[in-house]
């Protein structure tokens, strides 16, 4: 009989969420020397230390803490409980039971990092076929797997950018979400790297191209970077942004909505040096903004510049096909100073999700599911314009979410809606507008004409409202 099956029935008993039972703690300060749980604390000044008991509820059993916290949850409205056309990087649609279904297994749920690619096959070959996948949809054949989300990835290529051309200039279209923003001012600034913000044509919402060219011709830029679809919702001319660049001898990364590569070509056939995406669209759910998924895709020139790691298809001493890593250039592995980057980690269970949601779909599937969203996107705006006092904020061609400007403050038309059991869209930033009257509003396949036609006429009453 040991010493816990000794203790007493009040002993055994967990107090709250203690777990230790009297003969525990005793066990534990035998090893430390020590006599009491308040010798602990004897360096802590008298006067800052708290001489009674917390002020807490009662502890509750598993059953009851299960049914507060469901309760709680139930106070939050979601898109189970709302109908949502929010956007701007992370999207609700359809998700494919198989995705779960296999990455739930713990092959996959539980691996981690696989340095020793004998005992990792399985995980290595999955995040072979990610890349190859991601590859083909960006149009950019060299991939990484990956890093931790959208903006992240936009701002490791715009480190790429400089680390490639030995400048430190970026240019950047203004029209890029506002969050993206932030990081990127975040992770370049520290690093002696100026960026650059280039206005949009006040009319069509594209970047504009002479004032970028005015930028480049001095010579110093390392790269320009576009958003597209941006945050007005309105595609960029990347071949046209691309041939400029290529005359300027200088790098273009693009972010773009994997999505739209189910609709128009790829930003990485069209001249992009980089493309970057948030792959939360490609089977993640929105998990209240995370974990996502941030990738990079880049000519074979920029592979050596990727940050992160690769898998390859390699052949052992015996000739047998293989996966291994054959590139990790984190500062874990190289000098610090000779580091592509300082990610420590990656999404690989979640680009492990990119992968059987890409290769479950289709091509096919794929451009049939980003037909929907235009298609749906397009009557939405139409049914909106209709109304009076409501108009396209910019002329340029959306795909599946698109700017309008509201005859009311946005933030105020929101709170309405979700009042009626609709997110309407996401108000635009007023310093990218001009007023705040702005917004954004994104449709996807999850969407019926029934649910449409149901926004258009609670709109309608918050619009009559005023």
């Amino acid at each position: 009989m040991n010493q816990r099956q000794n203790d007493s029935v009040v002993e055994r008993m967990p107090i709250g969420f203690n777990v230790h039972t009297g003969s525990d703690v005793q066990a534990m300060l035998e090893v430390m020397g020590l006599h009491s749980v308040e010798q602990l604390f004897a360096d802590v000044p008298a006067q800052v230390r708290l001489r009674r008991e917390l002020d807490l509820p009662p502890a509750l059993s598993e059953w009851e803490l299960m049914r507060d916290v469901r309760s709680m949850a139930d106070m939050n409205a979601t898109v189970l409980t709302h109908s949502c056309f929010l956007g701007g990087g992370a999207y609700e649609h359809y998700i494919p039971a198989v995705v779960d279904a296999i990455v739930s297994r713990g092959e996959f749920l539980t691996a981690y990092t696989p340095y020793q690619p004998e005992m990792s096959q399985g995980l290595l070959q999955a995040l072979f076929e990610f890349q190859v996948l991601v590859g083909r949809l960006l149009g950019r054949d060299c991939v990484n797997c990956s890093v931790y989300d959208g903006a992240t990835a936009l701002a490791e290529s715009c480190w790429m950018m400089c680390s490639a051309s030995g400048k430190r200039r970026v240019v950047v279209a203004q029209a890029v979400w506002g969050q993206y923003r932030e990081v990127l001012d975040t992770y370049l600034l520290p690093r002696g790297v100026q960026v650059v913000y280039v206005a949009q044509d006040p009319v069509s919402g594209m970047a504009d191209a002479a004032a970028m060219v005015n930028l480049l011709t001095a010579g110093d830029v390392a790269g320009v970077v576009l958003q597209s679809p941006n945050a007005f919702g309105v595609i960029e001319d990347v071949q046209a942004i691309g041939q400029m660049c290529l005359q300027h001898d200088t790098l273009l990364t693009v972010c773009v909505n994997p999505l739209l590569c189910g609709w128009l070509e790829a930003p990485g056939t069209l001249g992009a040096d980089i493309v970057v995406c948030e792959g939360q669209p490609l089977g993640l759910p929105l998990s209240a903004g995370g974990p996502y998924v941030g990738i990079i895709a880049c000519t074979k020139p920029l592979e050596r510049y990727l940050p992160g790691r690769l898998v390859g298809r390699v052949h052992d001493l015996n000739g047998k096909l293989g996966y291994a890593l054959v590139k990790e250039d984190r500062e874990q592995h190289v000098a610090r100073d000779k580091a592509t980057s300082h990610i420590c980690s990656n999404q690989a269970l979640n680009a492990i999700r990119v992968a059987i949601h890409l290769a479950c779909l289709g091509e096919r599937n794929f451009m049939r599911i980003a037909q929907v969203n235009a298609a749906n996107a397009a009557r939405l705006c139409a049914l909106l314009t209709s109304m009076e006092g409501v108009s396209r904020l910019r002329s340029g061609t959306h795909f599946n979410e698109f700017a309008v400007e509201l005859p009311l403050d946005a933030v105020t038309f929101c709170a309405r809606m979700r009042n009626l059991g609709v997110f309407a869209g996401i108000p635009l930033d007023k310093g990218l507008v001009g007023h705040g009257r702005g917004l954004l509003v994104a449709v996807t396949e999850t969407k019926s004409l029934a649910d449409l036609d149901a926004y258009v006429g609670h709109a309608r009453a918050c619009l009559q409202e005023s």
